[in-house]
């Protein structure tokens, strides 16, 4: 799969409404399975219903987040700091989705914006937690 960003995902910046300091952005690791995810899934809740992925509990927040116009290959892009999730024994994540989470109020509200699992493999044990990197471009619409 790699990355790919939501269609939903992908509406939220071209309208505008990803913006640095407004939009809580926020990730969760994916567990289970991720066969069945794709771009057009609408909420965080719909992930979840997917037959066996299962969201991790823990919900980090990015921070740093900005947003800017690349004129040259003609595109936005939102971009944050490095983060991390605590241990999880017994746990593997398979990939991490980030969501927008400005409304915040359950899964059903929550609109996943990117998906992300370069470099996972066939998993990473979340024994001794998972920092993660996101590329310079966490999402981009051309």
């Amino acid at each position: 799969m790699a990355q790919f960003a939501f269609n939903v995902g992908k509406t939220l910046v071209v309208q505008g409404k990803a913006n640095a300091g407004v939009t809580t952005l926020r990730a969760a690791c994916i567990y289970g399975t991720k066969t069945g995810i794709n771009e057009d899934l609408t909420t965080m809740a719909a992930i979840d219903a997917v037959t066996s992925v299962v969201l991790s509990t823990e919900r980090v927040t990015l921070t740093s987040v900005t947003v800017t116009t690349d004129q040259t290959d003609n595109r936005a892009e939102i971009d944050c700091a490095a983060f991390a999730f605590a241990a999880d024994a017994g746990q593997t994540a398979l990939a991490i989705v980030i969501y927008d989470a400005t409304t915040n109020t359950d899964d059903t509200t929550r609109i996943p914006v990117a998906f992300f699992d370069t470099n996972f493999g066939a998993g990473i044990a979340m024994d001794g937690g998972l920092n993660v990197s996101i590329p310079t471009e966490l999402l981009y619409v051309a």
